[in-house]
């Protein structure tokens, strides 16, 4: 039986590692702090002043878990929500500023620069990415499925930029969706968001805007547009670069689901495997929570497999032959 095995980051979390991108934030805390500083401020975040008089540890802990539910806990989903009035609202203030006489009019050369000067920084998070991703060690990981190991039999769809499956299951065939560390893909890892539509609404605004010469309101909403871009996972491209294996799944006759939690910005991933696998495909979805099996149900009902396909949820320890 051809089997395809889509492995998320549930997967590389049950082997004991520390994947998650509140993990990654951390390693921006420590490494970058800057960098995290003005990042989260563009999602209305503010770090806690650890030198006030009413700090606390207990605040500090609050504070996380907030954040974490705001932005980081779904983290690809919430970069493309920035806070865009408090951005606009801000171009509104330094244009009062300037004081323009003849309007907004032979500023727009000024107010891009200053723009990329504010926002241009968001380019270097998929270096952060690669940076964090490379220094995360298997090399004392254990495998927890004995049937993986070796399995050069099967297709394996890795939403996870580790080697883990090559690694530690020696599995020589594995594609990374969106990239892996050097040792096992020539692709770096990508991170974003899949609101390609709100990128596209502020460039047709900007173009607006010049058609009104107003340039100060075509220049804030171009950098809104160029931030988004910056961050936006192209899903169609992707899926197009990876059009070979795709088509490889048409004699796949059972999908393996673990440790994926399917949200929104893989949505088009899980439509091109329907359209790919057999019409009598039989999926087995493991689920780690009811957190995590709702949000699956979600997109297997959104995506018309349930119902059309013969669908088995399947709680995740079922899954392992061993526990850590």
């Amino acid at each position: 039986m051809k089997r395809l095995y889509i492995i998320g980051n549930g997967f590389d979390v049950a082997h004991g590692l520390h994947t998650d991108y509140w993990k990654f934030r951390t390693y921006l805390e420590q490494n970058y702090p800057e960098f995290l500083i003005e990042f989260e401020k563009l999602y209305d975040i503010q770090q806690l002043d650890d030198t006030e008089p009413w700090y606390t540890i207990k605040a500090q802990e609050r504070w996380n878990q907030a954040v974490n539910k705001d932005l980081w806990s779904a983290f690809e989903e919430s970069m493309g929500h920035p806070d865009i009035t408090d951005m606009l609202n801000f171009s509104s203030c330094i244009l009062d500023d300037m004081d323009l006489d003849g309007g907004n009019i032979g500023i727009r050369d000024t107010m891009d620069v200053y723009w990329r000067d504010q926002f241009g920084f968001v380019n270097l998070l998929q270096d952060y990415m690669k940076e964090w991703i490379e220094q995360i060690d298997t090399s004392n990981i254990l495998p927890r499925k004995k049937e993986l190991i070796g399995n050069n039999e099967d297709c394996f769809l890795n939403f996870n930029y580790t080697d883990v499956l090559e690694h530690v299951y020696q599995i020589e065939d594995v594609t990374h969706i969106h990239g892996s560390v050097e040792s096992v893909s020539d692709i770096s890892p990508i991170i974003g968001h899949c609101n390609k539509a709100e990128s596209e609404k502020h460039r047709q605004w900007a173009k607006e805007a010049d058609e009104e010469y107003d340039e100060g309101e075509s220049s804030i909403q171009d950098a809104i547009a160029d931030y988004l871009e910056a961050i936006l996972k192209d899903t169609n491209s992707i899926i197009n670069f990876h059009s070979r294996f795709f088509r490889s799944l048409n004699k796949i006759e059972r999908v393996i689901v673990i440790g994926w939690s399917a949200g929104s910005v893989d949505i088009p991933y899980l439509l091109k495997i329907k359209e790919c696998v057999r019409r009598d495909t039989k999926w087995t979805v493991y689920w780690y929570n009811d957190e995590a099996y709702a949000g699956l149900k979600h997109a297997f009902d959104e995506v018309e497999i349930d119902g059309n396909y013969e669908v088995k949820y399947v709680q995740t320890d079922e899954f392992w032959d061993n526990v850590l």
